[in-house]
């Protein structure tokens, strides 16, 4: 009866593969693509399922990352309106959505409170903390940089102002106001020749950004400040 068994099992596997190989050949493929085909059907099909499995593990990951992003916009916007308990209830967007939209929002709100409250040192550590998640281009990065360097301006730590407005001036839109803050840092360290320089940039760059026939009240203090200095 084993036999018997036995004897089927292999008529059966037998007919599959003659049926498989006549399916290759109404597709008319060259003897040689057959031959190799048959040859390593084993790792042709590891290659499938393998490429099938990372397809629905991606598949999942991205549904998963979209459903993070939504859940933590829907609890960022809870905290934003909420009359009572708004920070703990964005350092717990932070805590639960962390690498999301909202987890980055929610930093910079938290930077903000803490600053209203005279936390600047808080503050500071927040959005250094923020700066280091984010990507060069990322349309956060300039504005994260612009307020973390006036925080630290405003505590005194001037070497770090200074690097950070440096970072800033890469960025087109924000070159003139970093300019400017450098001057003015520059100028209240005494170091002469790069204010005169800095501050000779930020009026470059402003001159473009003014109106025609208006007078900007900044502009007309750092030419004065520059005067003084050159004096």
């Amino acid at each position: 009866m084993a036999e018997q068994t036995t004897v089927n099992r292999d008529a059966v596997i037998k007919q599959q593969l003659l049926a498989s190989e006549g399916l290759l050949e109404q597709f008319n493929l060259p003897p040689k693509v057959i031959a190799f085909i048959h040859r390593h059907q084993r790792t042709i099909w590891t290659v499938i399922v393998t490429a099938v499995v990372v397809f629905v593990a991606v598949s999942g990951y991205t549904t998963y990352r979209e459903l993070r992003e939504t859940r933590g916009a829907s609890a960022l916007d809870a905290a934003l309106i909420a009359q009572q308990d708004r920070k703990p209830l964005l350092e717990k967007v932070t805590q639960d959505y962390g690498g999301t939209a909202a987890d980055r929002w929610a930093k910079i709100e938290l930077a903000t409170l803490y600053a209203q409250e005279g936390q600047r040192g808080k503050a500071i550590e927040t959005l250094e903390v923020l700066q280091s998640e984010l990507r060069p281009d990322m349309s956060l990065k300039p504005l994260v940089l612009s307020r973390l360097a006036g925080l630290c301006e405003m505590e005194g730590q001037v070497d770090k102002a200074v690097q950070l407005y440096t970072q800033l001036s890469g960025n087109e839109w924000f070159a003139a106001e970093a300019y400017r803050a450098l001057g003015r840092l520059y100028e209240q360290t005494d170091k002469k020749e790069e204010a005169v320089a800095m501050y000779g940039k930020y009026l470059e760059l402003s001159e473009f950004q003014a109106g025609q026939g208006k007078v900007d009240p900044i502009r007309e203090m750092v030419q004065s400040r520059l005067g003084q200095l050159q004096k």
